[in-house]
Order: C-alpha cells, then sequence, then structure tokens
C-alpha cells in the first residue's frame, strides 16, 4: 500500500486524476479519501511502480508543479519580480527544454528532467510508505531543482542577451531615422559574404562603403556593430534595401530587416540580373 498526503483539494484531485487516466484496473486499486489522500493499493508493486505510479507522479510534477517552482526562483533568488520578465523568461526555458534552442552550448549534455526524477522515485517510494507530497517535493527533489535551476539560469542569461540586442536595434534604429539617406537604394546580394550595389548597379566597394561610416556613432557601438556591412548600411539609411539571398534567417539579414523593417524587402538569389 502507498498513501501520499496532499497540502490541498485541488492538488489531490489533480494527482488523481492522472492516476485514473493512466491507471490499469489490474495493477492496482486507487482511492481518493477526504479530497487530501491518495491511497494505492497495487497489486504488482514492481510494475505498478513502473507503469503507473512513477509515470503519473512524473506527469503531475512536470505539467502542475514546475511553473510554479521555476516562478519561485525567479522571485525569490534572481529577483524578477514583474509578471512580464518572468513569463519572457520562462518561455525561453521552456523552448530549451523542449529542445528548441539547440544553439546555446550551456545546455548541451544535460539529463531530462524526467530521467532525474524517474530515479529519484525508485529510490523513494517502497511498499507500505505514507509520506506528503510537500515534504517529498522540499526534501527529495534536489537533483530535480538543480537542473530547473540550471536551464532558469541559461533561461535569464538569454533574456539578458536578448534584451540587450533589442536596445541595440531600437537605437540604430532610431539614429537610422533621423538621418537623411545618402543613397536611395542599395541591394545586398548574399552567398558567401555580402556584396553592396547602388542604384546603378554598380558594386559599392569596401573601401567606399566604409567612407559613409559615421565614426562618432560608431564608437559608441564598437561591440556590437559590424564594419564592413551594418555601420555602412545605416550611416547610409538608404529609403529602399533590396536583399538578395537563399537564406532569409541569416543573422545579418534578419538585423538588417529588424532594424530597417518595411524598407527591407527579400529576394531570391536567381531573382539577382545586375
Amino acid at each position: 500500500m502507498l498513501e501520499i498526503l496532499f497540502a490541498s483539494p485541488k492538488e489531490a484531485r489533480t494527482i488523481y486524476t492522472i492516476f485514473r487516466s493512466i491507471r490499469k484496473e489490474f495493477l492496482s486499486e486507487l482511492q481518493l479519501i477526504n479530497d487530501e489522500l491518495i491511497k494505492i493499493s497495487p497489486k504488482s508493486w514492481d510494475v505498478s511502480l513502473e507503469q503507473f505510479v512513477i509515470p503519473g507522479m512524473i506527469e503531475f510534477i512536470l505539467e502542475y508543479k514546475e511553473h510554479q517552482l521555476m516562478v519561485s526562483m525567479l522571485k525569490e533568488d534572481y529577483y524578477f519580480v514583474e509578471e512580464i520578465e518572468q513569463q519572457q523568461i520562462l518561455q525561453i526555458a521552456s523552448s530549451i527544454i523542449e529542445g528548441e534552442r539547440t544553439d546555446i552550448p550551456n545546455i548541451q549534455g544535460l539529463r531530462h528532467r524526467d530521467e532525474v526524477l524517474k530515479e529519484t522515485l525508485w529510490q523513494f517510494l517502497r511498499p507500505n510508505l505514507n509520506f506528503s507530497f510537500s515534504s517529498f517535493q522540499k526534501f527529495r527533489l534536489h537533483q530535480y531543482n538543480a537542473r530547473l535551476r540550471e536551464y532558469v539560469e541559461v533561461a535569464i542569461e538569454e533574456y539578458k542577451l536578448e534584451q540587450e540586442y533589442q536596445t541595440f536595434i531600437q537605437s540604430l534604429r532610431d539614429y537610422h531615422n533621423e538621418q537623411k539617406s545618402k543613397l536611395e537604394v542599395v541591394s545586398i546580394v548574399h552567398k558567401e559574404g555580402y556584396v553592396v550595389y547602388d542604384a546603378d548597379e554598380k558594386r559599392i566597394s569596401e573601401d567606399q562603403l566604409k567612407n559613409y561610416v559615421d565614426k562618432s556613432f560608431i564608437h559608441q557601438h564598437t561591440m556590437y556593430v559590424d564594419s564592413n556591412l551594418l555601420a555602412p548600411l545605416v550611416s547610409i539609411s538608404p529609403k529602399t534595401i533590396l536583399v538578395y539571398t537563399n537564406n532569409s534567417l541569416d543573422g545579418m539579414i534578419q538585423t538588417i530587416q529588424n532594424i530597417f523593417q518595411e524598407k527591407v524587402s527579400i529576394h531570391s538569389l536567381a531573382e539577382f540580373t545586375y
């Protein structure tokens, strides 16, 4: 027999519903007592544990407790008290956890949370055990909490970088909007690198591009602005930018779009006829 006491009827009913959805009658008897106690009577302890109890508890923790745990970390340990900041960081953390941010080196090799939880539960659960979930969460989930903390810390770093990037983009956008255009139209051809042409279909050399650069502005952004393309482009402030590329997701192309917005149009390399 296994008895799990929960701090609130909502939690008890939630995990009871989870258990009911995955329970097979031949594995265990299941009861919800007084809206706070889950009683499980396994017919085969090892089978019930692997196919029913542990999967149910993992689902409950990941789906219903994890968000709460990460919010607590953000507020209490990292002092992110604004809800909008918390949500933005949690969105990044979620994309990292789901494997959508493979570009972040800090997370390579981290064990999945469900593996950590499964190992913890196997070590903790035993026949005829009576425990409260809140105590289990406080004293037994150290490895899981450590894994969450790693995801949260990486998400915070990514959030800060994104905030810096947005500030950087806005400063370039503001500068561009205040400038008089030095060229009406430029075309950028992106293959292995970037080649710039003027409205008369003449290639603008690297030396010519550098002559357009506003040195005082670039001096303020030495850590960020690419001096070969982005700095000249912002200094020129063209009214129309035609980009020819087969990779519209290229980082520089996206940065140019973010700065110049509707003034940029994207075309395939096959459309370039100069």
